[in-house]
């Protein structure tokens, strides 16, 4: 089993969006992710919930407290099988995202480094 922490991957500030992975699979040994709950999701699980999350309310959340913060306004569901049909080498697979949070402050907190990681308003049952 590895735990890696995620990190968010950029800050664009003029367009008030954060980049990142909101979901991770697998890293690139092929090894399954494991969150620090101890969670894994498996890829076609985290496909099929992402097609589902996006076609409805696309929420973010400020660190999974409260009700909306924003919206994830781009999402990308980067598998091994995904991946490869495009020709991309990836570190890991998962779920990327561009986050825009609605609060300017919730922004602040991304780009000082505060806010390390995403937390997006859905969930998976499996």
């Amino acid at each position: 089993m590895h735990v890696t922490k995620l990190e968010v991957a950029k800050v664009d500030a003029s367009l008030g969006l954060v980049f990142g992975y909101a979901i991770v699979c697998k890293l690139a040994d092929g090894s399954d992710y494991y969150d620090l709950q101890d969670d894994h999701i498996p890829e076609d699980v985290m496909l099929k919930g992402a097609c589902e999350f996006m076609e409805s309310d696309r929420i973010m959340k400020d660190m999974h407290q409260g009700g909306p913060a924003g919206q994830i306004v781009f999402a990308f569901p980067m598998t091994t099988d995904i991946a490869k049909a495009l020709g991309i080498t990836v570190e890991k697979t998962g779920l990327l995202v561009a986050m825009k949070p609605a609060n300017p402050a919730i922004l602040g907190k991304f780009q000082s480094g505060e806010y390390t990681g995403f937390s997006i308003g859905g969930y998976v049952e499996y």
